[in-house]
């Protein structure tokens, strides 16, 4: 594995090619000197959260605003509609949680606007950790999207607080609770570990298949390490071991898993 990575600079970066997103655009409405999270993941290809917190007045001076966005996210559709290489896909990711922007909702609907005026084949995406869809105002925004991908990596507390680093006072269940009122909207993401944590026990597997259950997915994606995480001491697990995993969840839940 190489080392973690640079964060992203600037608003928009790419466009790359995905394997589960074809030609994609990515949207970072998150600074570009700092990680803004309300998760600190130990396996996270960013390294540690810098800003952990969900409370805006702690980084909106960071952020870039609304129209800056719109006017960024416009010109570059248009350059690449020019060029004959619209993107297949414009991903909200980047440099940490892309719904703790105060303006998320509203820059959701308008890369939603610029997509239907300019690149209409193109879809919307984001890849969230979840941790605010207990908010009704996010969860329209959320399913607004035509690809609402969202992280769920543990099936029991105690994983959660060790693998995922939550800040103070974003519990589990408030987590599954926002999960499940989006259901069969979302693909669900989970990445599967061993060595310092471990969600890739028989036991840790049969949780997570029983939180996934509660939710009711459309689909779920699986994958493991590929660039360096902020803890070292996080090894990859076997792509027969995803495959396996998938399986599982199939058959118990009949919920369709691809591995990454």
């Amino acid at each position: 594995m190489s080392r973690t990575i640079e964060l992203q600079q600037g608003i928009l970066y790419g466009p790359v090619r995905s394997r589960r997103l074809g030609l994609s655009l990515g949207v970072n409405l998150l600074p570009d000197e700092i990680k803004v999270c309300s998760l600190n993941c130990r396996y996270c290809q960013y390294s540690w959260t810098g800003i952990h917190a969900t409370e805006p007045s702690l980084y909106a001076a960071y952020l870039p605003a609304r129209d800056q966005v719109r006017a960024a996210l416009g010109e570059k559709l248009e350059e690449m509609a020019r060029a004959g290489m619209p993107p297949d896909t414009l991903t909200f990711s980047g440099n940490g949680e892309a719904t703790l922007h105060p303006e998320f909702p509203g820059i959701a609907a308008d890369a939603a606007a610029l997509r239907d005026e300019i690149a209409p084949r193109c879809r919307t995406a984001i890849l969230s950790n979840g941790t605010t869809a207990h908010r009704p105002e996010i969860r329209d925004a959320l399913t607004a999207l035509d690809d609402p991908i969202m992280k769920l990596d543990a099936g029991r507390e105690e994983t959660f607080l060790k693998l995922n680093g939550p800040v103070r006072g974003l519990s589990y269940e408030r987590l599954l609770g926002g999960l499940r009122a989006l259901g069969r909207r979302i693909v669900l993401q989970a990445l599967f570990v061993t060595g310092a944590a471990d969600n890739s026990t028989d036991e840790e597997v049969a949780a997570w298949i029983e939180a996934a259950a509660s939710i009711g997915p459309r689909g779920a994606q699986l994958y493991t390490l590929d660039r360096g995480p902020a803890d070292r001491g996080l090894l990859p697990v076997p792509e027969r071991r995803l495959t396996e995993i998938a399986e599982r969840l199939r058959l118990a839940t009949g919920v369709e898993a691809e591995v990454f």
